[in-house]
Formats: structure tokens, sequence, C-alpha cells
């Protein structure tokens, strides 16, 4: 099979592009790692087409977790990226995309934007405990249409590639989730220093104790020196 990307040659499965070394292939036992925080739920509701639409989304910052993202041959994009979390109808497995999002003047953010589509169960349970506290971070798995550098499977961390652009659509991916979770804040352990705090006003309280006991146990060293003076000017009488 012989398809096309603008410069781009994709020839059973392994595409090569002008001036760019090497070839780069598709692997799907190569999961894709995300993990995501900052989860805020946001209710709305959007018209379009002159129909009622429920808008509701959970927005957040996602990241690769042990992988890298890049384009090739040209400048990486931040790996810091913005999420919206949507629901969709149905029990069908979830949904992944990473694009460069198109701004109001028609013009790319430089900002990769990921999009987690839900089924609809899925989403209410996530939005549930994120409402009850119960969901401050999430992590999931994904088989993308992202390319690695043909020869570089043991490449770590793995860097996955975006194709180049299409017609001059900017370059998107799509993925599957394979597996997604989510998790409390971690509890703050007792003894742990708070924010802010140091080693030495930990130390404070211990040091002020101290300091008064020594000045009790001398107070009493003298107490008991004066009785023994006075016990011995009476013996003498």
């Amino acid at each position: 099979m012989n398809d096309r990307t603008d410069g781009a040659s994709i020839v059973d499965g392994r595409m090569t592009l002008p001036g760019a070394a090497g070839a780069f292939v598709q692997d799907v036992a190569r999961p894709l790692a995300f993990a995501a925080d900052g989860l805020v739920a946001i209710s709305g509701h959007e018209w379009r087409d002159g129909v009622l639409h429920d808008a509701a989304r959970i927005e957040g910052h996602v990241r690769p977790d042990g992988a890298t993202l890049a384009r090739i041959d040209q400048a990486g994009p931040a790996q810091d990226l913005s999420l919206t979390i949507r629901s969709f109808p149905g029990d069908s497995a979830p949904l992944l995309r990473l694009s460069f999002p198109v701004g109001a003047q028609g013009d790319l953010d430089a900002r990769l934007a990921a999009e987690l589509f839900l089924p609809q169960p899925l989403f209410a349970g996530l939005r549930q405990d994120l409402a009850e506290g119960r969901a401050s971070s999430l992590s999931l798995t994904a088989t993308t249409n992202l390319w690695l550098r043909e020869g570089a499977g043991d490449e770590e961390p793995p860097v996955f590639h975006f194709a180049p652009e299409t017609d001059g659509r900017p370059a998107q991916a799509h993925g599957r989730v394979q597996s997604i979770s989510w998790r409390p804040a971690e509890p703050t352990a007792e003894g742990f220093l708070a924010p802010g705090q140091s080693d030495q006003d930990s130390e404070e309280p211990e040091d002020l104790v101290a300091e008064q006991l020594r000045r009790i146990n001398w107070s009493l060293k003298q107490v008991l020196i004066i009785l023994v003076f006075l016990m011995l000017i009476v013996a003498l009488k």
C-alpha cells in the first residue's frame, strides 16, 4: 500500500520524508502513557445548528509519562498539554485525540491539546468522584497512530512523532485507551514539615521545653542547698 501526506510517503507501514534520515513505523505494542492532574469539572450547554447540547466536561493538564512527544525534524511541542474530557453515548472503549488547536484568528496554537472521550457511565463516575475528592489525579495508557523511528524500539524514553501536515491541515493523532484510573490526593503524613516550615522551626518547641526543665532543676538545686545550710545551722546550735 502506498499513501502520501504532504512531502511524506507511506509504503507498507513505513513512512519516509525527504531530508529526514531513516524511516518511521507505528507500533501498537508500544502504548503511550499519560498522567493528568488539576482536574476541574465544568458545567454548561452549547447550541449547534439550533439544537441545545450538554457541554459538561472536565478540564485539566496532562503530560506523557515515561515518553516524549515530537514532530519530525521540527521543534517539539511542549510536553505539558491542556486536557479536556468529554462524554459520548454508549459503553465502547474511551478514545484519545491529540492536536494543535486552531485559535480565534485561524492560526495554530503552539500548545498541544489532548481530548479524552469517555462513555457516559464512566464519565459520570469520574465526575462524581472528582466532586467527592476521590479523583485528584488520573492515569491512562493508549495505543495511538503516532510514529516511532524505525530501529529505535529499545529507546528510553521512547519518542512518539506526529505525522507531517496533510493537505495543509494540522497534524493530529488518535488513540484507543487501554486502561484508565484515578486516585485521590495523597494524605499528608504526620511528622512532615508544613509548607514554609524549616527544620529549625520544628525544633524550637523541644528546645524551649528543655531550657525550662534546666531552669527548674537549677532552682531546685538552689532550694536544696539553702535547706542543707539551715539544717547545719540548727545542728550547730
